[in-house]
């Protein structure tokens, strides 16, 4: 799906550059959705980032298409993946887990619901109640 209207492109053969990359509009925001690098490959680490973890790539604009292993825009740490299914990670529950209300039985639904975190094989489970149990322990009484 890398030659729909929506793919900014670079191409330079004499150097065996070409960069593809399609972005999806959604509101004001747009999101990576796919991409291909050659030659110089530098670019895929952070690139990979916005793409996997669906971070807005507005802002990258056609620097999206330089190369080089550092972003042209910092980015900010995205936090380890606790739930692989759905690929949610430690900074999102822990943000999650911060605006939330009630018991652990309470607060693990709202994750479930909202994140859908331990929704799927349920591998992350154990992870997520432990995060859920120390964020009540950390409550003042």
């Amino acid at each position: 799906q890398l030659d729909a209207p929506d793919v900014v492109r670079y191409a330079d053969p004499k150097a065996g550059q070409r960069r593809v990359m399609r972005l999806e509009r959604r509101g004001q925001d747009a999101t990576l959705e796919g991409f291909l690098l050659t030659g110089d490959t530098r670019a895929q680490a952070w690139i990979s980032a916005l793409l996997e973890n669906q971070l807005p790539a507005q802002q990258y604009g056609r620097a999206l298409l330089l190369p080089g292993s550092k972003p042209p825009i910092p980015m900010a740490p995205q936090g380890t993946v606790v739930c692989t299914c759905v690929h949610v990670t430690d900074a999102a529950i822990d943000s999650h887990l911060a605006r939330c209300t009630g018991n652990a039985t309470d607060r693990l639904a709202s994750l479930q619901g909202t994140l859908k975190c331990g929704t799927q094989c349920g591998s992350c489970l154990p992870q997520v109640r432990r995060m859920v149990k120390s964020t009540l322990a950390a409550l003042p009484v």
